[in-house]
């Protein structure tokens, strides 16, 4: 009778601690509204001259996570599923698709001033976030 009992408690021990787990997310926020606040581009700035061969007229762009709200984890890596544009398609294009041009930035023309380089991060059930950086072409 009294391994029956250990046992018993045991089981009702171990599915309590996984019920917990389930709950709390295993400590971390266990409000399940983890995501990503806000964004930052690198550099902040760049100046390109545009008639340089490739890939002398080009500028690499990153994303990284800013800031998440109290509890939440993030990977402080190179976001992937940036949307990368910018203001003057004209004079600069951009790597918007996963690959070896992804966050490239191309001078194809002279710009008048600084080009703005945005990187947009949408996130499912949550605010698209965005920051920018500028990019000027000589």
């Amino acid at each position: 009778m009294r391994l029956q009992v250990l046992s018993h408690r045991r089981a009702v021990s171990a599915a309590s601690t996984m019920l917990c787990f389930a709950l709390a997310g295993c400590g971390g926020n266990n409000n399940n509204r983890c995501f990503i606040e806000s964004i930052t581009v690198s550099p902040s700035s760049a100046i390109v001259d545009h008639t340089a061969a490739p890939p002398g007229n080009t500028q690499q762009f990153a994303a990284f996570a800013g800031s998440v709200p109290q509890g939440c984890a993030v990977a402080q890596s190179n976001l992937t599923n940036v949307i990368w544009s910018v203001s003057d398609p004209a004079n600069v294009s951009i790597g918007s698709t996963p690959g070896p041009s992804f966050g490239i930035a191309t001078c194809k023309a002279a710009t008048a001033g600084a080009v703005t380089v945005t990187g947009t991060l949408n996130q499912t059930d949550f605010a698209p976030v965005k920051a920018t950086a500028t990019l000027t072409c000589n």
